[in-house]
């Protein structure tokens, strides 16, 4: 950015050419929507549903529960109840997926692990008399063997396809020791796709890449360590993998749907972690050797265990409409710093990054999100983040929510100059506490212009100056402009009209 910085009279004068930079304008937080909850784990809807289900991975009894969100509050009867499930940290219930027709048919998937800690893939219906209850009746309809209590895997969900996936994780222990991500016949270390149209069992997709031929039938992509969270964009169609990393890297894994959502894809473990060497000494059949590396896929993006990471929390990309400026942006975190990233795809490479925890930090300051274990999407793509600790938020812009008594009041922008203008436009920004400030101008499409400034200045009135040029350096033409200030404490907004 090109400026000219003037201190006068204890106020900092910006005379500020557009950057080239790009950020949403609306300042974000999250909100508190429910509490009280046993190890909540994700959340999600039917298609077309307002409803909210929540996964409680296990309770004080060690069953799993579904509870439903609904009219804003937490209905004291669960959806469903399991039996007894094997209480490791990693175990118990850990997916939920509902069935594309689930409005006519009632059907939907959970997995989870038993007693024993062995998986289910177990087909469920709504009852016939209550839609806010499960029937009793289950199938299970796919059964795995784990050889450890760890690496479970658990995100289930339908693709764009109608079909369901599957994500399984290593089988558990440390560095994969008996291979099971490079085995094309262990269905661990995998991302499965069976159809389940039939009344009772699956059947195998006939373009899934081992069907009719060595390896299981069920195994879509390989190569993965612990895919606990994955997503589908549901604009796009393209998959996304949170794949939880060994001793130093974390990973995720973009699977594009025009090259087929990762069909036949090794992502590389345990060879690699991230794009780093791990054990290049192991078996593996489809690519014959793991320094075979265009063979592999390698990440997106992947960040090591520095600043306290060391679990990586896959999210969603936001598609909701409730922040325009948001859709299309990426959200994951790590689960042990509790810090949430978002960035943009472009082609295979997540970039744009940014760190926006500190953002979605709740206004009420006595609330706080510790343990991110998933992030989840309802029926209209709005956000919501699972705490571990038994709460659930939703991602919401800040000027949506009341400030509580004695949070921080935002920022106060005004125009400074005559109105309409015709070649710089002059405002007043006033800033109760020092903070970082972005400011940008926007058209009435809710398209940004130009970014102006993105960083921190000190506390007081500052006096702006827009030179009406776009990112591009050229003259932005005549019409109505939004210019917004955001602050973590929040946003205010001017209207500004620029005639020739």
């Amino acid at each position: 950015m090109h400026r000219r910085l003037i201190l006068l009279a204890g106020s900092l004068v910006l005379l500020a050419a557009c950057a080239p930079a790009s950020f949403a304008a609306t300042a974000l937080t999250a909100v508190r929507i429910a509490s009280g909850l046993a190890r909540p784990l994700y959340v999600t809807s039917p298609p077309g549903d307002p409803r909210l289900f929540i996964v409680e991975q296990r309770g004080a009894d060690s069953r799993g529960r579904i509870k439903i969100l609904k009219a804003g509050a937490v209905q004291a009867q669960p959806f469903l109840t399991t039996n007894v499930l094997a209480n490791g940290n990693e175990q118990g219930l850990l997916g939920l997926a509902f069935a594309p027709d689930y409005a006519t048919s009632g059907r939907f998937y959970i997995d989870y692990t038993d007693a024993q800690g062995h998986t289910h893939i177990e087909r469920r219906t709504v009852s016939a008399s209550n839609p806010d209850s499960a029937s009793a009746t289950a199938e299970t309809i796919l059964f795995i063997p784990q050889p450890y209590n760890n690496h479970n895997g658990g995100w289930i969900a339908f693709g764009p396809d109608g079909y369901l996936y599957i994500a399984m994780g290593d089988g558990g222990s440390g560095g994969d020791p008996e291979n099971r991500a490079q085995n094309p016949d262990s269905l661990l270390g995998k991302l499965l796709r069976i159809d389940v149209s039939p009344e009772t069992g699956y059947a195998i997709p006939a373009d899934n890449p081992f069907a009719n031929g060595p390896g299981r039938d069920e195994i879509y992509a390989y190569g993965l360590r612990n895919p606990f969270r994955d997503s589908f964009d549901r604009a796009t169609g393209d998959l996304i993998v949170g794949d939880v990393g060994q001793n130093v890297y974390e990973e995720i894994d973009f699977a594009p749907a025009s090259a087929g959502r990762g069909r036949g894809v090794n992502f590389g473990w345990p060879c690699y972690e991230g794009e780093h060497n791990y054990d290049l000494s192991r078996p593996t059949p489809e690519c014959l050797t793991c320094a075979n590396r265009p063979c592999m896929q390698f990440p997106a993006f992947e960040y090591d265990h520095s600043l306290s990471r060391c679990s990586v929390t896959g999210g969603y990309v936001y598609r909701g409409s409730a922040i325009p400026d948001l859709v299309g942006t990426y959200f994951f975190a790590d689960y042990c710093a509790a810090r949430i990233y978002s960035g943009t795809f472009a082609g295979d490479t997540l970039s744009n990054m940014v760190e926006p925890t500190t953002e979605l930090k709740p206004l009420d300051t006595t609330i706080t999100i510790n343990q991110i274990t998933s992030f989840g999407e309802d029926a209209y793509g709005e956000l919501y983040i699972c705490d571990q600790g038994g709460e659930v938020f939703k991602i919401v812009s800040r000027e949506s929510v009341s400030v509580p008594p004695g949070a921080s009041r935002g920022p106060v922008l005004a125009l400074a100059g005559a109105m309409p203008f015709r070649s710089s436009l002059r405002l007043a920004l006033d800033l109760p506490v020092a903070a970082r400030v972005r400011l940008a101008v926007f058209d009435l499409a809710g398209r940004q212009v130009c970014a102006l400034l993105d960083e921190t200045l000190p506390a007081g009135p500052h006096a702006l100056s827009w030179d009406g040029n776009d990112a591009h350096g050229a003259s932005a033409p005549p019409g109505v402009y939004l210019v917004r200030a955001a602050t973590p404490a929040g946003e205010t907004s001017v209207r500004a009209v620029r005639v020739r």
